[in-house]
C-alpha cells in the first residue's frame, strides 16, 4: 500500500485513511481528489468500518489545492477547482458514518476545508497551522464553505489574513475560533483520535446518521448543493462513453450505440 495515493486500512472497526503525497505536502491534485472520493464511498459501504480517521503522510495534513499539478486532458468542461472538491466527503448526503480529522502541520485552503468542513470531529496537533493562501494568490471564493463552521468575524479574519506573512492560525487560535475540537501534543495526536473513535463506535449507527443528516442539511447552501448535484449527476454523464458515442454518431449520421457507461 506504500505507493497508493490514498492508504486505507481497517483495524478494530476504525478505517485509517491517509493522504499519501508527502513530497507535495498532500496537496489536492485531481488524482488525489478522485481517490478520496472513491475512498469515502468505500468507507461508507465497508461493513467492517464504523469510524474513519483522516490523516496526511509526512509533515503536513494537506497544503490545499495543487495549483501546479495539472489536470486530465479529457476534463476541460468542468472547473478545475470544482473537480478538486470531490475530495470532500458528502457528509449527511452519502456519508453518514463519523469521520475524525487528525491534523498536523499545514492545513491550507482546500486542506482546511477537508480538515474542518470534511471531518465531523477535528483533532489538531500542536504543530497544526491553518491558513487561506487564496487571498494572496487572488483566487476568489465565496464564504459558502466557511460560515457554517466559523463565526462571521472570525471567517473574515481567516479568509482575508490567514496566509504566510499574514496571520496564519496556530492550533490554539483555531480552537478558540471553534474550528477544531481538541488540541494535543503531536505525539498524542493519533492516540487522541483513536480515543474519540472508540467513543463514536459505541453510538448506534442510525442515531449517528440522523444527527449527521440534520446538521449538514441545516447548514448546506444552495450553491454547495448545486455543485454537489452537478458533480454527482451532470458531470459523470458529460465525460461518459455514451456522451462521446452520441457526439460521434451525430457527426457520422448513424444511430448511437449506448452502453450505459
Amino acid at each position: 500500500m506504500s505507493d497508493d495515493i490514498v492508504r486505507y486500512e481497517v483495524k478494530d472497526e476504525v478505517a485509517f485513511v491517509q493522504m499519501n503525497r508527502p513530497d507535495k505536502l498532500n496537496a489536492l491534485s485531481v488524482k488525489l481528489a478522485d481517490a478520496l472520493s472513491d475512498t469515502w464511498a468505500r468507507f461508507e459501504d465497508d461493513p467492517l468500518a464504523k469510524v474513519a480517521i483522516l490523516t496526511g503522510a509526512g509533515r503536513a495534513f494537506c497544503a490545499g489545492a495543487d495549483i501546479g499539478g495539472g489536470r486530465p486532458k479529457d476534463d476541460m468542461r468542468i472547473p478545475w477547482a470544482i473537480r478538486v472538491h470531490r475530495a470532500y466527503p458528502q457528509n449527511g448526503v452519502t456519508v453518514f458514518k463519523p469521520i475524525i480529522g487528525a491534523v498536523h502541520g499545514y492545513a491550507l485552503g482546500g486542506g482546511w476545508a477537508l480538515a474542518v468542513r470534511g471531518c465531523d470531529i477535528t483533532i489538531a496537533g500542536e504543530s497544526a497551522m491553518f491558513g487561506f493562501p487564496e487571498s494572496r494568490v487572488g483566487i476568489s471564493i465565496p464564504p459558502i464553505d466557511y460560515l457554517p463552521y466559523v463565526p462571521f468575524k472570525a471567517s473574515l479574519e481567516f479568509m482575508l489574513l490567514a496566509w504566510n506573512g499574514g496571520e496564519m492560525l496556530d492550533a490554539r487560535r483555531a480552537h478558540e475560533m471553534g474550528m477544531v475540537n481538541r488540541v494535543v501534543p503531536d505525539a498524542d495526536l493519533m492516540n487522541e483520535a483513536i480515543r474519540w473513535a472508540e467513543m463514536l463506535k459505541k453510538i448506534p449507527p442510525m442515531y449517528t446518521k440522523a444527527v449527521k443528516y440534520g446538521h449538514y442539511k441545516a447548514v448546506e447552501s444552495k450553491t454547495v448543493r448545486d455543485e454537489r448535484e452537478y458533480l454527482n449527476f451532470i458531470w459523470p454523464q458529460e465525460v461518459s462513453e455514451d456522451s462521446r458515442e452520441g457526439r460521434h454518431a451525430f457527426k457520422e449520421k448513424r444511430e448511437p450505440r449506448f452502453k450505459g457507461r
